[in-house]
């Protein structure tokens, strides 16, 4: 099984701006063991004039998709827990609906990964016999965060034409004795 990395394209022309945080700034991580002290429903102002381009995941301030794809995260992997985030440009009476997302964090590092002598990730190997049958995860450990999604998630993704998203493949350890479909 293939593997990516996503990650919001910063670059989109005219993206949504917020009118509290900065789109390009820090990233909050929150994983399903945080369910509990986030609230269900979080609203986020927006400034600009209500005509901006709506990437269909955002990573700042923190990762949350379109509420148009939380059906399909869902029936690939059933164990996400959402909240809802309402962006809301308050000027113009418009709003936007987001699914906040809280992904599972998995240790599934191979031994066969890489390390510089300081200890990052020279070159990142998962093993896919850790990641079992997970469509969506986060790394564990000081890794980088950004999620990671299979390819059937992603060919299910680009289906639905999605906007403001980059995917970069992730180099994954083979094994024969375990192959998946």
């Amino acid at each position: 099984m293939r593997y990516f990395f996503i990650k919001q394209d910063i670059g989109l022309p005219n993206s949504i701006k917020y009118r509290d945080f900065d789109i390009t700034g820090g990233s909050h991580l929150f994983l399903q063991s945080d369910s509990e002290r986030l609230n269900d429903v979080t609203v986020l102002y927006l400034s600009g004039d209500g005509k901006e381009a709506r990437p269909d995941f955002i990573q700042r301030p923190v990762n949350m998709f379109s509420f148009r794809l939380k059906d399909l995260l869902e029936a690939y992997e059933p164990s996400l827990i959402f909240k809802e985030v309402i962006l809301i440009h308050k000027e113009n009476s418009i709003q936007y609906n987001y699914v906040q997302t809280l992904i599972e964090q998995l240790d599934v590092v191979s031994e066969k990964t890489e390390y510089y002598p300081n200890q990052t990730p020279k070159k990142l190997i998962l093993d896919s016999r850790k990641i079992s049958y997970h469509h969506i995860f986060i790394l564990n450990g000081k890794y980088r965060k950004d999620p990671i999604v299979s390819l059937p998630l992603l060919e299910s993704l680009l289906r639905r034409k999605v906007t403001g998203i980059c995917f970069e493949e992730v180099e994954v350890e083979r094994s024969e004795e375990h192959i998946s479909y």
